[in-house]
């Protein structure tokens, strides 16, 4: 490429420049001859704010990228659903609503509930009435009064009953019933379910009058407070990774507003069908009354830093798979010689790109480049 050649090329690069304003100029392919060499004069390497340098040494921070979702820890998500069939006859709270532990979230009216009262209490007399005969046989048994056999039923009798009894008990706790009213005949027919935890509605999936299956799901609570992030590491980055290293997290909606954690810990299987391990991350407390169980994010976890030689990424010339930079070969007063050069680059970090072959790279074109040899 000669000078007049060259020359034409700034004057069309100056115009456009002067045409576009302040507007930066993006960095894109092209088609760039390896070891091509350019040359212009002072004046214009001047006058177009060319600049040379070369490779710096900077602190690189290397980091692993990952997605997932923002979910409640297992103490802080709770299901809800009843243990006996029914009709739904009230909801006493709705989506978003936040409610305390122990709050009533809706009742039911269950015949088998009824039963269940009804049978306790009756087993309950019955079962003073079987203990009396037990003791009183087992002392007749002791002083040879009454046959065993007679003895061996009364214990027999008694025992079935207490452990029937105990087994119904143990219902009603669960329940949330008071066992010495239902004892005394004191029988209800709705059947209140409990907050378990304290937090907001997150999913409602019943309405008033519809039938309540046992165990089937009526509404879910999300504890807020105890948010976190469930992330995934593919295999192949999985190095230097461990608890304790700082999580930057955002929304793809908003990569404005970043959010920060901390690696808590992660899975030691590899799920295989997507060649990723689970990474569990805490938030911030502050933060999470800005988050919602369940949120998709995009998230960079920070594994350390490394010393590097690097170039600014406007020194970069992409031609394909290729990276070139222009280094200047001559040191005339008044011409400017540069040739395209071949290099082999890394990571990239704050507007800066990491330079693997940084040798005779001493007067690279850092400033101007793309510009110099677009056609």
């Amino acid at each position: 490429m000669n000078t007049r050649y060259n020359y034409l090329i700034f004057l069309l690069t100056a115009i456009l420049i002067a045409s576009c304003g302040s507007e930066k100029t993006e960095n894109t392919d092209t088609e760039i001859t390896t070891n091509e060499v350019i040359t212009i004069s002072k004046s214009q390497f001047e006058s177009s704010g060319m600049e040379l340098g070369k490779p710096i040494k900077m602190n690189f921070t290397e980091s692993i990228r990952a997605n997932g979702n923002v979910v409640a820890a297992p103490s802080g998500m709770a299901q809800i659903s009843s243990l006996l069939a029914g009709k739904i006859k009230r909801i006493a709270v709705n989506v978003g609503d936040q409610v305390s532990k122990g709050q009533i979230l809706c009742t039911i009216e269950s015949t088998e509930f009824i039963r269940l009262q009804q049978d306790f209490a009756e087993a309950t007399g019955m079962l003073k009435a079987s203990r009396a005969e037990f003791e009183r046989q087992k002392l007749l048994a002791g002083d040879n009064i009454a046959s065993q056999k007679i003895f061996l039923n009364a214990e027999s009798d008694y025992k079935s009953l207490l452990a029937k009894v105990e087994g119904q008990k143990a219902i009603l706790l669960l329940l949330g019933q008071n066992i010495e009213k239902v004892s005394q005949g004191a029988i209800q027919s709705d059947l209140n379910l409990f907050a378990p935890i304290a937090g907001y509605v997150a999913n409602l999936q019943a309405e008033t009058g519809a039938f309540a299956e046992p165990q089937k799901v009526i509404m879910e609570l999300v504890d807020l407070n105890q948010l976190q992030l469930k992330l995934s590491v593919f295999e192949r980055e999985m190095t230097g990774l461990k608890p304790g290293l700082k999580i930057n997290f955002y929304s793809p909606n908003n990569t404005n507003e970043i959010f920060t954690g901390q690696v808590v810990s992660y899975s030691r299987a590899i799920d295989p069908e997507t060649k990723a391990i689970a990474v569990i991350g805490s938030i911030q407390q502050s933060e999470k009354a800005k988050l919602i169980s369940g949120m998709y994010l995009e998230a960079e976890i920070f594994t350390g830093e490394r010393e590097v030689m690097a170039l600014p990424d406007e020194a970069i010339l992409k031609s394909g798979e290729t990276r070139l930079v222009i280094v200047r070969t001559s040191n005339d007063a008044n011409e400017m010689k540069f040739i395209t050069k071949e290099v082999q680059t890394g990571s990239n970090s704050n507007g800066f790109t990491e330079i693997l072959n940084p040798e005779g790279l001493d007067n690279v074109l850092i400033k101007g480049g793309f510009n110099l040899v677009m056609e």
